[in-house]
């Protein structure tokens, strides 16, 4: 299955987390379900609806480390966002930064720009036409400051 994929079943999992729900194994299916009806690349391949191991891992990885980090997480998205504070941010919008910025300060495997372009994506797809921008400016600035940071 496709990274992209196992991002957007994060996305929606961290989503409902946050929301006060669960995220177990039984939303991870119904997640699985609702991609392979929305023609997601990558998922009609999956078989019994199980996404592999490496899938599994990346998700359970993500969905820990937005959940254990959200302040640190928050704290970024929100220096980032000018005039922003992230109770204002539309909720899908604050996922989708959660979860890359996630992947910007801490999956080493994964690139920043890849980050973006796969937040900027799921913008497409679940947020409004507008919030591409907005998503793409925030985590431009968060990933130019961690390089900053490493020079």
């Amino acid at each position: 299955m496709a990274r992209v994929t196992a991002r957007a079943a994060v996305m929606q999992m961290i989503y409902e987390h946050l929301a006060g729900g669960e995220g177990g194994e039984e939303t991870l299916q119904m997640v699985y379900d609702e991609l392979r009806a929305e023609g997601v690349p990558g998922v009609e391949a999956i078989r019994d609806n199980e996404p592999g191991a490496a899938d599994r891992a990346y998700i359970t990885r993500v969905l820990d480390g937005v959940v254990n980090h959200l302040d640190e997480l928050d704290s970024e998205i929100e220096a980032a966002s000018r005039d922003w504070r992230v109770e204002r941010m539309p909720k899908v919008d604050l996922t989708i930064l959660r979860l890359a910025t996630w992947e910007i300060l801490h999956e080493e495997d994964v690139p920043g720009s890849v980050a973006i372009n796969e937040a900027v994506e799921l913008a497409s797809r679940y947020s409004e036409p507008a919030s591409g921008r907005f998503i793409n400016g925030v985590l431009g600035t968060i990933l130019r400051k961690k390089e900053a940071a490493q020079a």
